[in-house]
Formats: structure tokens, C-alpha cells, sequence
């Protein structure tokens, strides 16, 4: 039987450009601020652990596992390090120990859409430097997620 290809399709992605994490307060109204010179940001939303449920007559000699709750997970966020409110108000937040809400907005299918990420969380990490010669001061900080969360694309 001779191959078909499929039909081609141009691609809606684009690139991280103009995405934006901000950090809020639970408490109601909630409100946001962005923080400043970020180079980055990765959500590392859930990890599934498995539970081993094999026992002596699994079959095929084979172990067997099935799912075990969902454990909440990280955003790894890096940048700039310039000092300012956004910034040096993580070692007041980590001190408190105080959950927060947290939102990611990027630009989605060409800019045409908005992801939307939120949920709450706490600063695990948080590294300044180094400090060096002919390069910029950079931080990096992790933000441990507390439970579920929301992603929408609109």
C-alpha cells in the first residue's frame, strides 16, 4: 500500500516574549504585581507517584503499580537581580511563612490567545548572584505549589 502524507499545517506557537509572573495575596479582593526582570519561568505543575500493588500471582512475572495522589508542583523563576519590591519581598514572604496566590499569563497560537495559569504556593528557594565582573547579577527562586490549580486558554 502506498504512504498518503498528511496534510501540512502551519505552527500557532511563538515564544515566551511578553509572559509574566505575578504574585498576589489570598486575601479578598485579590491583586497581583509582576515580578520584575525575569529571564524566566518554568512550571513544573504535578508529579504522579506510583504505588506498587504487585503480589505473588501478578501476571507475567511482570510488577504491577497504579497511581497515587497527585503531588503539587514547583515553578523555577529566574532573572535579573535588581533589588527592587518584587524581588527582596521573597525573603519577607519565606520568613512569614506565608502562601500566596500566584498567576502566569503568556501569549498563546500566535498571540491571538492568553494561557493563564493560577494557584497558591510558597518560596521554597531563593539564590542571588553571583556576584562577578562584566556579567549581570542574576537570582533564581522556586515556589513550591500548596494544592490544585487552574490553566486556561482564552
Amino acid at each position: 500500500m502506498p504512504f498518503t502524507p498528511p496534510t501540512t499545517v502551519a505552527s500557532k506557537a511563538t515564544t515566551g516574549y511578553q509572559s509574566q509572573l505575578l504574585i498576589g495575596t489570598v486575601a479578598s479582593p485579590l491583586s497581583y504585581n509582576a515580578m520584575s526582570e525575569l529571564k524566566s519561568f518554568k512550571p513544573n505543575l504535578l508529579s504522579v507517584p506510583d504505588v506498587p500493588i504487585t503480589h505473588l500471582l501478578s501476571p507475567s512475572n511482570t510488577e504491577e503499580m497504579i497511581p497515587a495522589m497527585i503531588k503539587p508542583g514547583t515553578i523555577e523563576i529566574g532573572g535579573n537581580f535588581i533589588g527592587d519590591t518584587s524581588q527582596l519581598s521573597i525573603t519577607a514572604l519565606a520568613q512569614g511563612p506565608t502562601v500566596f496566590a500566584f498567576k502566569c499569563t503568556a501569549p498563546m497560537q500566535s498571540g491571538t490567545k492568553t494561557y493563564t495559569l493560577t494557584g497558591t504556593g510558597f518560596f521554597s528557594k531563593y539564590d542571588t548572584g553571583p556576584f562577578e565582573i562584566n556579567k549581570g547579577i542574576e537570582f533564581a527562586a522556586s515556589i513550591q505549589m500548596t494544592g490544585t490549580y487552574t490553566e486556561v486558554v482564552a
